[in-house]
């Protein structure tokens, strides 16, 4: 036992020995520590004796040596800049057009100037033609002299403008494919003479399906087609797109497509083709802001296959939104929305998010809206995407007239009374199409149940000015016909409130005064009849129960408020009908006495 104890005291390590290994390391340490010194002051010596040469001799360092090069270089540099400037400002025609256009640009900077008279304008004016006459087809396509030209144009008198257009006239689809040059053009249009814009497009004959496939040049036809255009030269311009025939011989009694398909019949094939091929470059470049195109397209889904228009309905379907804002755009849209299927409509609908509000208030937009809620069937889809982002907006669509058509053919669809029969007749050419299937009536339904809380809250915020007000009285009746929601009983009180006024014949302002408040009030008793079968509160027991007797004793004496009570009776509610016969059989003698027709009704029924 003792022999085993001894042997472990050895092998446990002394105070001694621990002391000893401690200094060890520190010694390391400090002669680790000295060398990472000496490591880094030879650096540093390296550093220093490398700043001198083997004769002692300072060596200049290499940035110092190199600034004075690099400054020369820089100098040289924008010197050799500024020739290579005015080389290219010279162009290919030397320095004798580069000072041509210097110099009239020096008297164009004076004519351009608000404070310059007419007389010495006009003086200037014929001092730069004369000083560019014969030069001005060289000057044109530059970014900077073609604005003295166009200012020839727009300020100078008829001599000076013809004497510029004489050098021009010949190159005029030249000059519109241009950058800059199209300006001219332009200008010409606007402030030429009439023989002047004829041939200007005239000059486009042969070439406006080209030019329309061209960015730059399809804005100068447009102005043309649009705006100076007579009927002869539109239907120029647009039968190009017909075909190789129709753009080499131009035919007078054509003017749209239904016009060439009608007097060619056998051709209908090859002219749809042509077109839908002419057609194709054009959404290909995206070039959808013009007129033209859009008058093009609509004829095109009028008259095409069915595999031809789902195919041109396929391309445009995320692109509609920049061509609703004019006729034959928005007819684009709604042929669109009929004819394609129910997930392409989806995509159409959802490329207008955020535009909703602007395409309900705007003048041929609106109708698009009015298609879609006619054949899209998803009508949960319309709340979330569609109703949801207009019934946030409803102060917009009341102020404006057709926002307010949107509204009242949500609570009306092609009602007489709000929709002329023109309106109605291009909505129901979309009747037929092929990938509706929910019924009309169950769609209208529920349209209107996703907007009846948001439309009749708007209406009672403000019926004691809209209910004596003519412009609103049918949409009130309309919306509280086909409308239900909490906030109807509400402007029932709030009407009855109004008419339980004491009222003697002639009190000025009382409803009972105004025959279109009074018709109001009238459709809206006549109507309780269907709310009674469903089991709805009716506006008829609402003002009773809020009129007291001798308010109905006011009625009586006047031809309005005796048809108020007639009405009450005909709608057979039983409750309604006892109440005014006890209300108003005390008051048969007085209406024995009364003259006019309500009295004599009244008394009948009664």
């Amino acid at each position: 036992m003792e022999g085993s104890g001894s042997k472990v005291e050895e092998q446990q390590p002394s105070n001694n020995q621990i002391t000893n290994f401690q200094m060890m390391k520190e010694a390391e340490h400090k002669k680790y520590s000295a060398l990472r010194k000496t490591t880094a002051s030879l650096e540093g010596a390296m550093s220093i004796i490398m700043k001198y040469d083997k004769k002692g001799k300072r060596r200049v360092e290499e940035e110092e040596e190199q600034t004075p090069q690099k400054e020369k270089k820089w100098k040289k540099l924008k010197v050799e800049k500024k020739e290579l400037r005015l080389k290219r400002r010279e162009g290919s025609h030397g320095s004798e057009l580069y000072e041509l256009g210097v110099a009239a640009k020096k008297i164009w900077e004076e004519v351009r100037q608000n404070k310059c008279k007419k007389e010495r304008r006009q003086e200037l004016c014929m001092q730069l033609m004369t000083l560019i006459k014969g030069k001005v087809y060289s000057l044109i396509f530059a970014h900077d002299t073609v604005r003295v030209i166009e200012s020839l144009m727009a300020v100078g008198d008829e001599h000076v403008r013809t004497a510029v257009f004489e050098e021009l006239k010949g190159d005029v689809v030249k000059l519109s494919k241009s950058k800059y040059a199209r300006f001219f053009v332009l200008k010409m249009l606007k402030y030429g003479s009439r023989a002047q814009k004829d041939h200007v497009i005239n000059s486009f004959k042969g070439h406006v399906v080209r030019l329309m496939t061209h960015k730059t040049a399809s804005d100068v036809v447009e102005l043309a087609y649009n705006d100076y255009a007579n009927a002869k030269q539109r239907s120029m311009m647009l039968q190009e797109f017909f075909g190789p025939k129709f753009r080499l011989f131009h035919e007078d009694d054509i003017r749209c497509l239904d016009d060439a398909l009608t007097k060619h019949p056998q051709d209908t094939d090859d002219i749809l083709k042509d077109l839908r091929t002419n057609l194709q470059a054009i959404i290909d470049k995206g070039i959808f802001t013009n007129t033209m195109v859009h008058t093009l397209l609509r004829d095109f889904l009028t008259h095409c296959s069915v595999d031809d228009r789902a195919g041109v309905i396929d391309a445009l379907k995320e692109s509609l939104v920049p061509i609703i804002h004019t006729r034959d755009g928005a007819r684009v849209a709604m042929l669109s929305l009929w004819h394609s299927t129910a997930k392409q409509r989806k995509i159409i609908l959802k490329s207008f998010r955020t535009h909703f509000v602007k395409l309900a208030t705007d003048k041929h937009g609106h109708m698009v809206l009015l298609a879609a809620f006619d054949c899209v069937d998803d009508t949960q889809f319309m709340k979330k995407a569609v109703l949801a982002e207009i019934m946030d907006e409803l102060a917009q669509l009341v102020a404006s007239d057709y926002g307010l058509r949107v509204l009242r053919y949500l609570v009306a669809p092609r009602s007489p009374i709000f929709f002329q029969p023109s309106v109605v007749a291009v909505l129901a050419q979309g009747d037929s199409n092929a990938a509706s299937k929910k019924d009309t009536d169950i769609r209208q339904r529920e349209l209107q149940d996703a907007v009846a809380a948001p439309i009749l809250r708007l209406l009672m915020d403000n019926i004691k000015y809209w209910a004596v007000n003519p412009n609103w009285t049918l949409f009130i009746g309309a919306a509280l016909r086909t409308l239900w929601a909490p906030e109807g009983q509400s402007i029932f009180q709030a009407l009855a409130e109004m008419c339980a006024q004491p009222y003697v014949p002639g009190t000025e302002g009382h409803v009972l005064e105004l025959a279109h408040t009074t018709k109001l009030l009238t459709y809206i008793i006549k109507c309780d009849g269907d709310r009674h079968a469903a089991e709805r509160p009716t506006f008829s027991a609402q003002l009773l129960k809020t009129v007291e007797d001798d308010v109905v004793a006011g009625w009586v004496a006047s031809n309005r408020g005796c048809f108020l009570l007639v009405t009450m009776v005909e709608t057979a509610i039983l409750e309604v009908v006892l109440k005014v016969k006890r209300l108003v059989s005390p008051l048969k003698a007085k209406l024995a006495e009364s003259k006019f027709k309500g009295a004599e009704v009244l008394l009948k029924k009664l």
